[in-house]
């Protein structure tokens, strides 16, 4: 049976009243029922595509196999930033990185626009997904909350981030989310304290942890279009530099932005570091572009 209201979506059910079939069949059932629903939404100008979150496929909750189209509930999103909307927001601007610079405005020779300006010219893009831009805001307004603290550090963020740097510095992804699951022990020594209480720098650690693995096959993957974009006239050596400069700036601005979340009432480690790191690798990502094209 169908029930299509014109106020809302599709919707198809089966009801076999008291019939039980076996297990396996119903699972049988199921897979093809999945499959003609799936086939049918890639031939398809699927306008509704637009209300589903483009991480679904990380976040199906128990009731779900594998599909979620309930014009009834959506899957629910944090109201706090997190690892997901750091990796979308990315994603989406390297996916258009030219139509964030036209509104931008930037050419070669300009100071570099933050992190929150970037954030801001993605919100006029309107080929970017509009469930997207919601997140660019809600990361943009955590991004000003903590923005005085970034550019201007105190004495202990420095010390977080010099720590981080060390930690992780010239080493690849896998090595570095390595190191952040199992840093070698803050200790204090006669001529320097810890950068923070150890259960604070373990936090940001692995965040930052859960921040590249989010990411490594996407925004950190080098067959990604916007460094197939920096890789024509250029050298792979100089694209190896933009992938790992972007990676790199996401870990050391994610590491500020979640201590100064910790230290501004109401942010949080978490949405302090996803705004951090947001900020940082966007505004890496113009200059990138904007060395590259001129």
């Amino acid at each position: 049976m169908t029930d299509s209201p014109t106020d809302a979506g599709s919707r198809f059910v089966v009801d076999l009243g008291s019939v039980r079939l076996p297990a396996l069949t119903e699972k049988e059932v199921e897979t093809r029922i999945r499959g003609v629903v799936l086939e049918a939404l890639a031939t398809t100008d699927f306008a509704a595509r637009a209300r589903l979150s483009p991480d679904i496929f990380g976040q199906f909750p128990g009731r779900t196999l594998g599909l979620w189209l309930d014009p009834d509930r959506q899957i629910p999103w944090p109201a706090l930033p997190g690892p997901e909307d750091h990796t979308i927001i990315m994603d989406a601007f390297m996916t258009h990185p030219f139509q964030v610079l036209r509104n931008l405005g930037v050419t070669k020779g300009d100071p570099p626009p933050s992190g929150g300006d970037v954030m801001a010219a993605m919100l006029d893009v309107d080929e970017i997904d509009p469930f997207v831009r919601e997140r660019v805001a809600l990361v943009r307004e955590t991004y000003l909350q903590i923005e005085p603290e970034l550019t201007k550090p105190s004495a202990d963020q420095r010390r977080v981030v010099a720590y981080v740097e060390r930690l992780i510095g010239g080493q690849s992804l896998s090595e570095q989310v390595r190191r952040l699951r199992s840093p070698a022990p803050v200790t204090e020594t006669a001529r320097t304290k810890p950068p923070a209480p150890p259960d604070i720098i373990q936090e940001i650690l692995d965040w930052i942890a859960r921040m590249l693995e989010h990411g490594a096959a996407t925004i950190y993957a080098a067959d990604h279009p916007f460094y197939r974009t920096l890789r024509s006239g250029t050298t792979v050596a100089r694209e190896r530099d933009t992938v790992d400069g972007i990676k790199d700036a996401d870990a050391l601005g994610a590491t500020g932005g979640g201590f100064a979340g910790t230290v501004i009432p109401g942010v949080g480690t978490a949405a302090g570091a996803a705004a951090g790191g947001a900020g940082a690798s966007l505004g890496y990502g113009i200059a990138a572009l904007v060395d590259w094209l001129f």
